[in-house]
């Protein structure tokens, strides 16, 4: 039987790195991040955005997520219209793997997927949620380091999700995420001892 674990967190709170620490005890991982880059390859995605967002492409003909996060963020109409686009394709690639891993018997699965609690789609699909804390001085720095933010797109993007303190509060247990990566991967330890045995 496998155990399925949720993270949940704010952004760049380093969902990734958790995931990735579960990964190395042999939980399958499943990122909606990663599909969602998958989902926009798709022609008919690709089709659908140009009709509603115009030119976010890049010289190859792939979607610029940086230009189609620039014309979404900070309009609530069009972000709900992305979404509408992307997420039931995303939300079908993810349970697909769910499936997939809980009939191969993976000891345990991860769910790595932004808007887990807000899309409600997940409910009753896991067993464990773990809330992912960082500060925020730290998970901006993070963003700017490693993916190009400027400063206040972390507090921007946030607005759009459940607070941070509805998310802990929800959570069976909570990771601490802002040291070093050898401390995350003691708690992940403990919590797949506690857990998966």
């Amino acid at each position: 039987m496998s155990v399925v674990f949720a993270l949940v967190g704010g952004v760049a709170s380093g969902k990734s790195t958790v995931a990735r620490a579960f990964e190395k005890l042999g939980a399958t991982v499943i990122d909606a991040d990663a599909e969602g880059h998958e989902v926009l390859k798709d022609a008919q995605v690709r089709h659908e955005i140009r009709q509603a967002f115009g030119d976010v492409f890049a010289a190859d003909g792939s979607v610029d997520r940086a230009k189609l996060g620039a014309a979404v963020f900070g309009d609530a109409a069009k972000l709900e219209r992305l979404n509408g686009i992307t997420h039931p394709r995303i939300r079908a690639r993810t349970q697909a793997k769910l499936d997939a891993a809980i009939r191969g018997d993976a000891k345990a699965v991860v769910l790595d997927i932004s808007l887990l609690l807000e899309s409600k789609a997940y409910e009753g699909k896991y067993d464990v949620l773990l809330y992912v804390a960082c500060p925020e001085d730290e998970r901006e720095r993070r963003a700017e380091a490693k993916r190009g933010w400027p400063r206040g797109e972390v507090q921007k993007r946030q607005q759009h999700q459940l607070s941070l303190d509805t998310k802990r509060a929800l959570a069976d247990a909570v990771i601490d995420n802002g040291g070093s990566e050898e401390a995350t991967q003691h708690q992940v330890q403990r919590l797949w001892n506690e857990y998966v045995g």
